[in-house]
């Protein structure tokens, strides 16, 4: 049995793209980001209580052998200001309006950056600037820096770390404080070297990464420049595809407008043989009619005016049944039975698109069915509220190579095509754009010879 899934695609809006000049990340991104760094600052306030618990558990003589001091007291203090700091940024995020996303996110990404490089700073002359690497830990925040900001910004978060950093080491060399190392044996290097080492290292880190993060935010705009210009030009060519295929309706309506008259008036007049050719014309001309509708149908979908009509309360049961009634007339030259099975099932989706989608599922159905077999219907609930149908047919099936390709436009594979030529080739197609209107899941499994089986999960709220 061959098996795929059809998922939903977000119908993005054609919007403007931002200028280049703009190189900020979304409010998306920005938001998702933010809680991202709130999450490590976790992280870090675990591993300063876990040194704190340390410093109190082990004896100072057995870390003295290792040249390790372990502190008793301002890791605590350290990891409940940072914990308070975190706090009061979650509790920000949680109240940052949602219409303004990015522009109020920026706010508090500055006040989570700016605090830890203070808290950062404390910790440093703590630990000792300059007999230890921890200065490197302000490496953190300038990349962070540079991911979030453009490069003036992310050279001020750079600034303010060195300038946090030659303080912690001027506090630690100088005489105004007590001079703090978690080492026992301070180190013998002068602090002009490693603080110099360290503040070298910082710039050309955020050089590379500035100047890298640049390049790829630029070159992410050209693409979503060139991605707003092929939507752009997508619906162009669908509206001018509607404009031509509407200037088709009417030649053929008066065509079939006048067979209509021959055949009420001069029929039996007419020759054998002009009979015939007529009778061809006006079979031809309704499957034109037929590929026009379905193209004007498919157009109308497409375009942003008429993808949703309304949302409501729909009830699939009763839906199912007026979609068999259309259909009776089409089952009848068949002689295919359609069941319905299952109790009713209440949806909020756009009625009016669900009978479309539906029309199309069990019409091919019927058409693709052996001659006196059955189509099933059946519809259950599904759990998290929403609703489930499936419409099968014991047909000829789908094999697995064109099983990928039957919601493409005007694809028939050449199986589907000899059993039905009347087919446009555009039902899936349409199908396919009524999902992603109604955020709908298509999953359809085939067997050549046995059957194919359509699997609609319609959940439950809006699209």
């Amino acid at each position: 049995m061959a098996i795929f899934t059809f998922e939903p695609s977000a119908q993005d809006a054609i919007a403007q793209p931002r200028s280049s000049a703009d190189l900020g990340l979304s409010g998306e991104i920005l938001l998702y980001d933010a809680r991202w760094f709130t999450r490590i600052r976790w992280c870090v306030v675990s591993a300063l209580l876990g040194l704190w618990l340390l410093g109190l558990l082990l004896a100072e003589s057995s870390t003295r052998t290792f040249g390790v001091v372990l502190p008793r007291f301002w890791p605590v203090l350290v990891a409940a200001t940072l914990a308070v700091l975190n706090l009061i940024s979650l509790e920000w995020l949680r109240r940052l309006p949602t219409d303004a996303l990015g522009e109020a996110v920026i706010p508090n990404i500055w006040f989570q950056i700016v605090s830890d490089l203070v808290v950062l700073a404390a910790l440093v002359y703590l630990m000792g600037p300059t007999d230890t690497g921890i200065g490197f830990a302000f490496l953190f925040h300038v990349v962070l820096a540079c991911i979030f900001f453009d490069r003036r910004r992310s050279l001020l978060v750079a600034l303010l770390s060195a300038a946090l950093f030659l303080t912690a080491v001027v506090l630690s060399e100088s005489s105004l404080l007590p001079r703090y190392s978690i080492l026992s044996t301070p180190s013998p290097v002068p602090a002009i070297i490693p603080s110099a080492f360290t503040l070298f290292v910082c710039g050309v880190v955020w050089y590379l990464t500035s100047s890298i993060s640049e390049a790829v935010r630029r070159r992410g705009f050209e693409l979503d420049r060139a991605n707003a210009r092929l939507r752009r030009a997508a619906v162009e060519k669908n509206q001018q595809m509607l404009r031509i295929t509407h200037d088709l309706k009417a030649p053929f309506s008066g065509i079939e407008g006048s067979i209509h008259v021959l055949r009420q008036i001069h029929w039996d007049s007419l020759p054998e043989g002009i009979q015939k050719i007529i009778a061809k014309i006006e079979a031809r001309s309704g499957l034109l009619r037929v590929r026009i509708s379905e193209i004007l149908t498919l157009g109308g979908l497409r375009s942003d005016s008429s993808a949703r009509e309304g949302e409501h309360p729909v009830g699939l049961c009763e839906l199912l049944e007026t979609v068999r009634e259309e259909l009776k007339e089409l089952a009848t030259q068949k002689e295919i039975a359609v069941h319905i099975e299952g109790a009713e099932v209440v949806v909020d989706r756009d009625a009016h698109q669900l009978r479309i989608l539906f029309m199309n599922l069990i019409s091919n159905a019927i058409a693709y069915s052996s001659e006196g077999g059955a189509v099933e219907l059946s519809l259950e609930p599904l759990p998290g509220g929403g609703g489930r149908v499936e419409v099968r047919d014991h047909g000829m099936g789908i094999s697995p190579d064109a099983l990928p390709h039957i919601f493409e436009d005007f694809y028939r594979s050449r199986e589907a095509a000899a059993l039905n030529p009347q087919s446009t080739g555009l039902g899936l197609a349409i199908v396919r754009q009524i999902a992603q209107n109604l955020s709908l899941t298509i999953e359809v499994s085939s067997d050549v010879g046995v059957g194919t089986s359509f699997d609609i999960r319609i959940p439950t709220g809006g699209a």
